[in-house]
């Protein structure tokens, strides 16, 4: 069985269980195999990487029509602060990134690529337009990583996985529920390779990039956010403003923070199942720490 240069996916599966994955994921990779993340190559083949330890770093960006305003500032703020920080940066040849863009559909814009060949955007690629399928880009964007950190993992890669989603609304047109990737992004975080992060855009929140503490704020602006990566079950949340400072402070704080992550100690398949003594000394190393925490915030723009 063959599918997206992912090789035998039976083989994949069986890894997956092995590696502590239960039916609750496993069920939503199957009904998104045949989904628009799955239509072209996931990423990179095996005989391509040029490192034994890779990051890969997911971004899942609205497009729905509330963006539109948006837009250009979006564009050259991911294009410049995201994709051109992180390939100036020292861990450039160790970080894949996949980026799928979502309304009413989801498209993936390219499989995981390195950072160098990552599609910039323009308006040929994101031109907002229509309704949230927020679920449904989350679920197809498990799903292809999933599997391709899977074959990584199972071919002796050290793998770190990054799903970063950005969106200023909530779900309003999916055919997904929200508890079942909740379920499943909840399983993925503990395999301990897993970090996952929701941006939530803030109409008017004209400031850079604000983290705040899960167990709540008074301000209904973080409130809300919180609740929407709680809804899909992402532990950790941000909020950003829509200015161009703003959109430029969060995809460079990822950026930053993609870039620390992927210079962290990671696991192959079957290291977690270990009971040496090395792995023990090994867990602490290995545990991923918040993405956002213990990053300079960025400054507010001055002038």
């Amino acid at each position: 069985m063959k599918h997206n240069g992912l090789g035998n996916l039976d083989d994949l599966f069986q890894s997956a269980q092995d590696d502590g994955l239960t039916g609750d994921t496993l069920d939503l990779v199957i009904s998104n195999l045949n989904g628009p993340t799955m239509v072209t190559a996931v990423g990179v083949p095996l005989s391509q990487l040029s490192s034994s330890e890779v990051t890969l770093a997911m971004n899942i960006i609205d497009m729905s029509g509330s963006m539109a305003p948006h837009a250009a500032d979006l564009m050259s703020a991911y294009n410049d602060s995201y994709l051109a920080a992180m390939s100036s940066s020292i861990a450039a040849d160790d970080i894949l990134v996949s980026t799928i863009l979502f309304n009413d559909n989801v498209t993936l814009l390219h499989g995981y690529v390195g950072v160098d060949d990552a599609v910039r955007l323009t308006d040929q690629e994101y031109d907002p337009y229509g309704c949230t399928a927020l679920y449904d880009a989350v679920a197809g964007g498990l799903t292809n990583m999933v599997l391709y950190a899977q074959q990584l993992r199972q071919s002796g890669v050290m793998v770190r996985c990054i799903v970063i989603v950005y969106s200023d609304g909530e779900d309003n047109s999916s055919r997904q529920r929200a508890r079942d990737v909740a379920r499943t992004a909840q399983e993925l975080l503990k395999q301990e390779i897993y970090t996952l992060a929701y941006v939530g855009f803030v109409p008017g929140a004209n400031k850079p990039a604000l983290g705040f503490n899960p167990k709540g704020s008074v301000n209904p602006a973080l409130a809300q956010v919180q609740r929407l990566a709680n809804d899909i079950g992402f532990t950790e949340a941000l909020t950003a403003g829509l200015s161009q400072d703003a959109l430029r402070h969060i995809f460079h704080l990822v950026s930053m923070s993609t870039v620390r992550v992927s210079q962290s100690s990671t696991a192959p398949a079957g290291l977690s199942r270990s009971k040496s003594s090395l792995q023990r000394d090994m867990n602490d190393q290995r545990k991923p720490q918040p993405l956002f925490n213990h990053l300079p915030q960025p400054k507010p723009p001055t002038g």
